[in-house]
């Protein structure tokens, strides 16, 4: 689920006020040091308090594993609203290895060297119906180790 920044903004406001007085609000002449200093990991100096979005970001990765690795989750075949940002982080960060191919995505799946076809053929790429692109794995684009001619 995309977090909205307002939503992140509104709830850093809310720990920013109880961290300084203990309240909901709290003054800007009582905040003493910067809040992005504030939020540093404990071995920078900081109290280690997450920023929010970054948070936000490292869930919606977590469920695209989630959605690669472990197919028994209900929710895996729901479309879930992620960051485009967290969604290009997942993509670089993972690539596939192919196996019997029942598990890699044709399209999508850095499978090629390190590349998919979206990267290598963007415009053949968006010439597929989205719905094609989402569920075509590489076994359904092998018939007995030949392409399928409507590939």
């Amino acid at each position: 689920m995309n977090v909205p920044k307002w939503f992140i903004k509104v709830v850093e406001k809310i720990n920013k006020g109880f961290l300084w007085k203990g309240k909901e609000k709290a003054n800007e002449g009582c905040c003493l040091v910067a809040w992005t200093k504030v939020a540093r990991p404990l071995d920078l100096g900081g109290l280690g308090i997450p920023n929010l979005e970054i948070m936000s970001w490292a869930l919606q990765m977590r469920w695209q594993w989630f959605r690669k690795t472990r197919e028994d989750r209900p929710w895996t075949d729901l479309e879930l609203p992620s960051n485009p940002n967290a969604l290009a982080l997942f993509a670089i960060a993972t690539y596939t290895e192919v196996g019997n191919g029942n598990n890699t995505l044709f399209w999508s799946d850095r499978w090629l060297h390190g590349f998919s076809i979206e990267n290598l053929a963007p415009a053949v790429f968006n010439s597929i119906a989205p719905r094609i692109r989402k569920t075509w794995t590489v076994a359904e684009a092998l018939d007995g180790a030949v392409w399928v001619q409507d590939v």
